[in-house]
């Protein structure tokens, strides 16, 4: 199941919220499927170059979807904006193959994934990302915390 995280700003009206982790429908074999009408994985990652990668290496590498696949939030290192996409990692013999994303404002690759920040309490992870060291992207300041209302999506 999914959550929310939200993220806002005390010294200026900034204020983002997103959905992270997976929902029900998010299972390797509904993310195989590229061609029926409610396919998933299309609608998840907006490239089409990205997904017939996906789809080759899975058909005829003999890849896998690797377990740690989900809503992420990434922030662009250029302009500071955090944006969330949906992170997917595809192994098979030779090597893995992630999808990378652009800034939509910088055209930057969006190469830091927040997730590596999540901070964890007895080994569980509590869904609490550590914000408070990122400046906000509209008015510069350290001045983020988590906001918005937490719920859990599916």
């Amino acid at each position: 199941m999914g959550s929310s995280f939200g993220i806002a700003c005390r010294d200026c009206d900034y204020d983002k919220s997103f959905k992270i982790g997976i929902g029900m429908m998010y299972s390797p074999y509904h993310l195989r499927d590229f061609d029926s009408e409610i396919a998933l994985l299309p609608y998840l990652i907006r490239s089409k170059k990205s997904i017939a990668h996906i789809k080759e290496l899975l058909a005829d590498e003999n890849a896998v979807i690797a377990d740690d696949y989900g809503h992420e939030i990434y922030r662009c290192n250029k302009c500071g904006e955090f944006y969330e996409r949906f992170y997917i990692r595809i192994e098979y013999d030779g090597g893995s193959y992630e999808v990378l994303y652009k800034c939509p404002k910088c055209k930057v690759k969006l190469n830091q994934l927040l997730s590596d920040d999540i901070n964890e309490d007895d080994g569980r992870e509590e869904e609490s990302i550590n914000i408070d060291k990122y400046p906000c992207p509209k008015c510069g300041k350290h001045s983020l915390y988590e906001g918005g209302l937490m719920m859990l999506w599916d």
